[in-house]
């Protein structure tokens, strides 16, 4: 293996496997084949997850960075509340709040 292709192949162990298989689909589709053009790809997204953080809104609408275990306990931890309670806020709600979010009557976060 070349350089660049220990490099290319660190960066794919180090992704998310649905990341993976998305630029391997759009490489198939919008490219010639050329691993350059794969190169790329990678690169753009790895250029990407880099300002990727894991996080919650607080009950202030504020932004609280979490890490990604945290978040997964976060998220199990509701998933068991809502199968314990069978409470949550319907996902047209949810759509409707996400769809105003940057426009100019962004609606308030469901409760």
């Amino acid at each position: 293996m070349t350089h660049s292709l220990k490099q290319l192949h660190s960066q794919i162990e180090a992704m998310p496997s649905d990341w993976v298989k998305a630029i391997v689909l759009s490489w198939l589709s919008n490219s010639n084949g050329n691993l350059s053009d794969f190169e790329r790809l990678i690169a753009e997204t790895a250029d990407f997850s880099g300002d990727y953080q894991w996080g919650k809104i607080d009950t202030e609408y504020q932004f609280q960075p979490l890490s990604e275990s945290q978040m997964i306990t976060e998220s199990l931890t509701a998933l068991q509340d809502y199968q314990t309670n069978k409470m949550g806020i319907p996902h047209e709600q949810v759509k409707q709040w996400a769809d105003s979010l940057g426009s100019d009557r962004e609606l308030p976060c469901p409760e």
